[in-house]
């Protein structure tokens, strides 16, 4: 199974609508939002945010059951 980062599964996302018009979408200049998109890039969570809420997904972190040290 392929591992993939979560900048590699946005850049599938913005790829299919196209880098230019998600970009101008949401405000953002169009090489900032390809150099997030990069992996190995430190994506910050806002972005992350940002762009899930375009494509009308929400991230939700919740708390295992059970926790291991």
């Amino acid at each position: 199974m392929e591992k993939k980062s979560i900048e590699g599964e946005l850049r599938e996302l913005v790829k299919k609508a196209g880098l230019r018009k998600v970009a101008r979408d949401l405000g953002l200049d169009h090489g900032s939002l390809f150099r997030s998109l990069q992996d190995g890039s430190n994506i910050k969570l806002n972005r992350v945010r940002m762009i899930l809420d375009y494509f009308g997904y929400e991230l939700k972190i919740s708390k295992r059951k059970r926790v291991t040290n």
